[in-house]
């Protein structure tokens, strides 16, 4: 049993380095910052639709408090006119729209707070989106450029690039000396 499970994780080992060494890290970062670029639009979607809440919710409590103000006249002319009856019955239907811009007035102080902090929380994210998005820029250059140092390397013999001895630099001056005499002669 030993020898099958160490043969199983030997299995799995390699199959993790093949993956590995198939997945494009830069597709896959930029699969990522796609992601989080549609999910900031998803957010901001709800944000608009609790701002299209509120306003409609506001809509409707200005409407009950022009239904009452109407009402509440209507009470003042029944009582100056002697109509009790009248006024209990316009009494008991605005008493219900009062209630209900109330609970209105309160929902729309909840919303205005929820928008608020759902805002800020946007704002921050979109922010953090900006920096993992010029993070995401340079790991991708430094790439590209690793890369291209990786390619050059490979043509470019390694002699080529190293830095010269001070013998060889001597060397060089005397030679150009030499030269520069044999020039200056003829």
């Amino acid at each position: 049993m030993g020898i099958m499970t160490r043969f199983m994780r030997l299995c799995k080992a390699d199959i993790h380095g093949v993956m590995d060494q198939l997945e494009d890290k830069d597709l896959l970062l930029k699969q990522y910052m796609r992601d989080m670029e549609e999910e900031l639009g998803r957010k901001e979607a709800t944000l608009r639709q609790m701002v299209v809440s509120r306003d409609k919710s506001q809509q409707d409590s200005e409407r009950y408090a022009e239904e009452c103000e109407k009402l509440d006249q209507d009470i003042e002319a029944a009582i100056e006119k002697d109509k009790d009856d009248i006024a209990r019955l316009l009494i008991k239907k605005m008493k219900p729209l009062a209630y209900h811009r109330e609970e209105l007035s309160r929902h729309i102080q909840n919303l205005g707070r929820e928008i608020r902090e759902f805002n800020q929380q946007l704002e921050e994210q979109r922010l953090q989106y900006e920096q993992l998005q010029l993070r995401a820029k340079e790991y991708s250059h430094q790439a590209e450029r690793e890369l291209w140092e990786k390619t050059i390397s490979a043509t470019v013999p390694a002699t080529a690039s190293r830095e010269p001895t001070e013998e060889e630099v001597e060397l060089e001056l005397l030679k150009r000396k030499e030269a520069a005499k044999g020039g200056a002669e003829k």
